[in-house]
């Protein structure tokens, strides 16, 4: 049986990377500015995580096309 509170870093890793991947979806839906600052909600011990996941999920997130031109042209 667990001890409580033995998930409790696991739990705070995933907030802080659910965290970073909302950050970078809103950022591809244009509904937050791209912002490369940790949010005061994240404990600093955590930061450097915050801005790791954060990365890899705006490369995750990237329009496929970010040329308007060709994008006109796939619409097309």
């Amino acid at each position: 049986m667990a001890k409580i509170g033995e998930n409790v870093p696991r739990i705070v890793d995933k907030a802080v990377d659910f965290m970073a991947s909302s950050q970078a979806f809103m950022e591809y839906l244009k509904k937050s500015p791209r912002i490369n600052r940790v949010p005061e909600q994240i404990p600093e011990d955590k930061a450097e995580h915050f801005l790791r996941r954060l990365e890899y999920y705006r490369e995750l997130y990237k329009p496929v096309c970010e040329d308007p031109e060709r994008e006109q042209e796939v619409e097309s």
